[in-house]
């Protein structure tokens, strides 16, 4: 057993980012001890990190312990989760000056986190497309749940061989829709055949990832949008068609419309080159209403 201790960012707002991670059933989270477990797969080693944070002087440090996954690797995932070196001052700073100071103000240092796979991030997008969220999370769990694997209770996503194999008829009986069940199973197998290579994707610019994404069968551009804010933390994306970005300015604006796809679009150049944060604070304040 192995333990690391991490200092996080002075103004790292660690309460609202445990509470929105809570959102999903799937996570090990306790928001009260401000502990969580993570997936780590390393070396053909799969195991359940744990992280508590806890209160210093200066704002938080985070406490890893693990066993069989190297300290090392378990940190630089965690990292690539976390992304506890972003500059969240500067990021505050630049907003500001601008109509979102408020929700700035509100939700100062909430960080911009991952989904804790690669894979399993754009699995969830996927099958969170066009759903109300309390259904959204009871698919992908059902997902996960029937077809993951839980170790050392964390659940980890399956493989996409796993999915690969499956008949639409088996998703079906989760709800999924037919067209939805062939998405999710015909993504995996791309992978599966080299078509779709996601660890390549991870160091091409956006525009090549969307063109890449968005060529793929029941991938538009609010689902290629998402991967890339919460699959490569990418921090200037905003999907400027999602419900909740509209809903979110439509109360921040006082307006009795919400606003278009074109007048947030040109907005949202403001916000650059920070435009990933503008979107998570924006959906903060429609989930912490």
């Amino acid at each position: 057993m192995w333990n690391e201790e991490i200092s996080l960012p002075r103004n790292y707002n660690v309460p609202v980012m445990l509470r929105r991670l809570g959102a999903d059933p799937l996570h090990n989270l306790d928001e009260k001890e401000e502990r969580l477990k993570i997936p780590v797969v390393h070396n053909g080693k799969s195991e359940g990190i744990t992280l508590r944070f806890h209160r210093t002087e200066e704002g938080y440090n985070v406490n890893l312990t693990g066993d069989t996954v190297p300290p090392d690797a378990a940190c630089a995932k965690a990292e690539s989760i976390f992304l506890w070196n972003r500059p969240l001052e500067t990021i505050n700073e630049h907003f500001y000056s601008t109509d979102l100071a408020p929700l700035f103000e509100r939700f100062a240092g909430t960080p911009l986190v991952c989904e804790f796979e690669t894979y399993g991030c754009l699995m969830k997008t996927i099958i969170h497309q066009q759903l109300n969220m309390s259904f959204a999370y009871t698919l992908s769990s059902r997902f996960v749940e029937t077809y993951g694997e839980m170790i050392d209770d964390v659940w980890f996503y399956p493989e996409p061989e796993r999915i690969a194999g499956l008949e639409p008829e088996e998703l079906k009986q989760l709800q999924f829709s037919r067209s939805k069940a062939e998405y999710v199973i015909d993504t995996s197998k791309m992978i599966v055949e080299g078509k779709l290579d996601l660890e390549t994707l991870k160091e091409k610019p956006d525009e090549e990832i969307m063109k890449t994404l968005t060529a793929i069968r029941g991938v538009g551009p609010w689902t290629a949008q998402c991967f890339l804010l919460f699959g490569l933390g990418r921090p200037d994306l905003l999907p400027a068609k999602d419900i909740g970005i509209q809903n979110g300015l439509k109360h921040l604006w006082s307006r009795e419309d919400k606003p278009s796809v074109q007048e947030i679009q040109e907005k949202s150049k403001e916000w650059s080159p920070y435009a990933s944060y503008a979107a998570l604070y924006i959906w903060l304040s429609t989930e912490f209403n």
